[in-house]
This record gives C-alpha cells, sequence and structure tokens, in this order.
C-alpha cells in the first residue's frame, strides 16, 4: 500500500508539473500565404453507419485536399455509401480484397500511403503534401487544414496533432467521462509535451508531412502494431523531426457507450504502448532535448503504474465518502478544539483520491464553460474512471502473458449494443494471420 501511494503522489507530482509546463504552450495563428496540399486518409472496416457524416463533414473543409476512404474488406455496406460521394472529384475509394485485409490500421494507412504515392497530385513537392488520419465516426471543424497549415511552415515538423473531443459526450456517463480524459490530456498533457518537444501523434486527426513519411521506406506504420500512431511518432523523433500539438482545432468523434468495450480499447493502447518500450534505448541516445527525453521516458513507462495507482485511487475515494458519511471524523476533538491532525489525514485523502479533480475543472471549464455544480460533481466522479485503465491495465498483464497481441477495431455495431468486440468471423480471424502485403494497382 505504501508503495502505491507513493506512485500516486509521484504521477501528481508529474502531472501537475505538465500544468506549469503547458501555460508556456507554443501558438501559431493561422495567417500567411502557405497552401499545402492535404491528403485525407479515412480507414474504413464496417462503419457503415457512420461513414456517410463523416465524409459530409470532411468535404466542408476548407484548403486543398483529396479525400481516401480505404476500405478493409467490410461485410456491410460501406463501400455502398461512400460510392455515393464519389461524383465529387476529391473523393477516392480504395478497395482492399479480403485476402490481404484486416491485419490492423497501420496496414490500411500503408495500403492508402502506397495508392497516393502511385498518384499524381496538384502538389508536385512532397515537402507540401501533408497526410492527414481520420477516423470513420470523425465531425471536424471546417477551418481544420487552416489551423494545421502553418506549423508546416517550419520545415523540421513533420507531424502536427489536433485535439480531440467526443461528440456523443452526453449520451451517458461513461462517454462524458471519455470527454472529459481526452479535454485533460489536451489541455494538459499534449500543451507541456509541446513546449517541451516530447509530442506524440494520437490517431485520429494526427498531421503527417509527406517527405517524413517517404524517409521511413515503404510502409511508414508498422502494420501490426497496436499503436501505429505512437509507433510512428517515435521513429519520427529519432530521426530529428518534431511533432506539434495544435490546440485552436479540433476532432469530435464516437465515444464507446459501453464499458466492456472501452476496456478492451484502452487495454489494446496500454498494449501497444509497452511493445513501444524497444524506442527508448534510441530515444534516450538521441539528441532531443533533455526533458524531451525525460518526459518520453516517464510517459512511455506509465502502463507500469496504472494497476496499482488505479486501485490506491479506489481505496482513496471510498476512504473519503467512508470518513465523511459512515465513521466518525468531525473538524472537532472532544475539548471543542480544532483536530488539526484529523483535518489533514482527510485531506491527504482526498488529494490522493480526487487528485485530478482541478485538472478536470480547468480543462473541462475552457472547452465547454458547464455549470459550477455539473462542473465540481462531475469533476469529483471521474474519479471513478480510475477503474477503466486499473481493468485495462490488468487485461494487458494476462494478455502480455499469455503472448496475444491481434489487433481488434472497436466495431460500431458494438456501439449499437449488438456485441461483437472486434473482427470475429473466422475469414478475418484467417487474415489476421497473413503476414504479406501485396501492392494494390492504381485508382482509376
Amino acid at each position: 500500500m505504501t508503495l502505491a501511494t507513493a506512485l500516486v503522489i509521484l504521477m501528481a507530482l508529474y502531472a501537475y508539473t505538465l500544468v506549469v509546463v503547458s501555460a508556456r504552450c507554443r501558438t501559431i495563428g493561422e495567417r500567411g500565404p502557405d497552401k499545402p496540399f492535404f491528403v485525407l486518409l479515412v480507414p474504413a472496416l464496417n462503419e457503415e453507419r457512420v461513414i456517410g457524416e463523416t465524409i459530409a463533414s470532411l468535404l466542408a473543409l476548407r484548403g486543398r485536399f483529396l479525400l481516401l476512404v480505404i476500405n478493409d474488406a467490410s461485410d456491410d455496406g460501406t463501400s455502398a455509401a461512400v460510392a455515393s460521394f464519389l461524383a465529387d472529384t476529391r473523393v477516392k475509394l480504395l478497395e482492399i480484397p479480403l485476402e490481404q485485409a484486416r491485419r490492423g490500421k497501420g496496414h490500411v494507412l500503408n495500403a492508402g500511403y502506397a495508392a497516393v504515392r502511385r498518384w499524381k497530385l496538384p502538389e508536385p513537392s512532397p515537402e507540401n503534401v501533408i497526410v492527414v488520419v481520420f477516423d470513420a465516426d470523425t465531425r471536424v471543424e471546417s477551418h481544420f487544414l487552416r489551423a494545421v497549415a502553418p506549423y508546416f511552415r517550419d520545415p523540421t515538423v513533420a507531424g502536427v496533432q489536433s485535439a480531440v473531443r467526443m461528440y456523443n459526450a452526453d449520451q451517458k456517463v461513461l462517454t462524458l467521462w471519455q470527454h472529459l480524459e481526452f479535454a485533460v490530456w489536451g489541455k494538459v498533457f499534449c500543451r507541456a509535451k509541446d513546449y517541451l518537444g516530447s509530442m506524440t501523434l494520437g490517431g485520429n486527426g494526427q498531421c503527417v508531412r509527406f517527405s517524413a513519411l517517404s524517409g521511413l521506406g515503404d510502409e511508414p506504420w508498422q502494420a501490426y502494431s497496436l499503436t501505429e500512431d505512437l509507433d510512428l511518432s517515435l521513429r519520427l523523433l529519432r530521426k530529428g523531426w518534431q511533432v506539434r500539438f495544435c490546440s485552436s482545432v479540433a476532432v469530435w468523434q464516437e465515444a464507446v457507450p459501453r464499458l466492456g468495450a472501452l476496456v478492451r480499447q484502452r487495454s489494446r493502447w496500454l498494449q501497444g504502448h509497452v511493445v513501444c518500450w524497444q524506442h527508448l534505448p534510441a530515444l534516450l541516445r538521441s539528441r532531443l532535448p533533455i526533458f524531451a527525453r525525460l518526459e518520453l521516458l516517464l510517459f512511455l513507462l506509465l502502463p507500469m503504474v496504472f494497476l496499482p495507482i488505479g486501485f490506491i485511487s479506489i481505496v482513496n475515494w471510498l476512504q473519503v465518502l467512508f470518513s465523511l458519511f459512515v465513521g466518525d471524523w468531525n473538524y472537532w476533538n472532544y475539548d471543542g478544539d480544532w483536530d488539526y491532525w484529523n483535518t489533514v489525514s482527510l485531506l491527504a485523502w482526498y488529494v490522493l483520491g480526487f487528485g485530478m479533480a482541478p485538472l478536470v475543472v480547468v480543462a473541462w471549464q475552457q472547452i465547454d464553460r458547464p455549470p459550477l455544480w455539473r462542473l465540481l460533481l462531475h469533476s469529483h466522479f471521474f474519479a471513478l474512471y480510475s477503474f477503466v485503465w486499473f481493468a485495462a491495465s490488468a487485461r494487458v498483464y494476462l494478455q502480455v502473458l499469455l503472448g496475444r497481441h491481434a489487433w481488434f477495431k472497436t466495431s460500431r455495431r458494438e456501439l449499437e449494443g449488438a456485441g461483437a468486440g472486434g473482427v470475429k468471423t473466422k475469414r478475418a480471424t484467417a487474415a489476421l494471420r497473413r503476414r504479406r502485403y501485396v501492392d494494390q494497382e492504381p485508382i482509376p
């Protein structure tokens, strides 16, 4: 228990140090004559329910772009939903045959990247071509491309990550907590990592310079990585590139409304995090600033502490409630004097159990400005979200012990309640075992 408590304190120090650093975050305006050409990649596997709205949202973007939807052998109406948009010359569809499909998001992105390399783009200079990855459930602000473009005026910048929000945050408490999680991540952690030079890409809304991808070979994304975005970021940082965070624009995505699906998703993220430890020796030897290397070390080691931190947070939360509503705690001792140590003890339990509450208050207030009662209530109930990372960490340890590392997507059908935890068909399982990717013919 003492060790777990120490880890909670160290985690709090890490978080609040980043709070201080985030105040120095560098920002870039949207002014300037630079007009890069954007290639929007949208991986899609059984996304019939959401892909149409996503394409419509992306087509409203201001700027020069080409939109490529990469259908990973969907067995629903995804292709038909995309086909209705193909009259727009900015929209393309790449179909991956089943025998080459369902090998992970990185594999799908590499297929899209290979197709783009074969095309004759309107922009001849690869330094001025920006690849943007959007999830199939994305809603995006129309000025997104104009907001991220100025960052790429710096020739040392390889990638830019936008903020992430949840458009179904009001659906239930679990979706709200995911919204708060990403709010804190963007407003505190990402801004601080941007200042320190340790920023990494985060999947949806990631923007990468085409020439930087080319420098990583024919398959810049690790095809079978569970966190291909983090792996890509670390390899770019090792090569001396910068990755930045754009706090002035956000992508909106669908939060996972079911606890089981959310735990599986977070455990996949954590397991991929652990795999990325392979980059640590090279990162620590790199020419990155010393504080960037230190922060990356702490960031990559976080999966080691989530299990004890989740446990101790829940215990401390229960301790505070017990002391207030069940125990005999009070401000005064038997002599009628203020019981100083009793108060300090309760305050310590409160800090250990609700240490993230002030961060949630600040981040959520800046984003949505909710009523004060809702702000205070949910910022404290957010402590229960520790259970998600607690359960995800336990699942990761079990997966590692059993040697499992297969990739499973978060099914939209599961979000609707059908219970599909991922790619479950026999054909898909067989496809996951195939390791060779055969290049496709150019899209006509």
